[in-house]
């Protein structure tokens, strides 16, 4: 009886293990899901800790010289918002980044005719997708890496 008992337990600490490994690949949720692109000629690139990155809505409300050294994004629904920003926080930290600026340039859509879409709204720094009452956002920020 301790025999099958022991192998129960190894089996239950393999499969543990196993997702353990399988979660921690991603340091937060949503973390996978961005689309990442880190701008040519953004340098040596030294981790930051995690919790330590700021967040801005506006160029204007970074008060020292920075540069600007990538972009993220990711679609989700209004309420992945939250879990969203904090993988952009995570991701940032890992490339550098001193911040993320929300309030970065918009970017524009077309439909398939080639006309402009007008209800690609920006609400704050989230742009509204689809039409009618979608829940589909795609969410953007900007990394920044102060210069001094």
């Amino acid at each position: 009886m301790n025999r099958e008992l022991s192998k129960i337990l190894s089996l239950i600490v393999l499969i543990g293990s196993v997702g353990f490994f399988e979660v921690g690949c991603e340091p937060v949720r949503h973390y996978d899901r961005l689309q990442v692109a880190a701008y040519a000629g953004s340098g040596k690139t030294i981790r930051k800790p995690y919790g330590s990155v700021a967040v801005f809505q506006k160029p204007e409300d970074i008060k020292r010289p920075y540069e600007i050294i990538g972009m993220l994004s990711c679609e989700g629904s209004a309420g992945e918002e939250a879990g969203i920003l904090n993988a952009m926080l995570y991701r940032a930290a890992d490339m550098g980044g001193d911040g993320v600026l929300l309030g970065g340039p918009r970017i524009g859509a077309e439909d398939l005719a080639g006309n402009n879409v007008t209800l690609n709204l920006r609400e704050g720094w989230a742009t509204l997708m689809g039409t009618g009452n979608s829940d589909h956002r795609a969410y953007r920020s900007q990394i920044v890496r102060f210069k001094d």
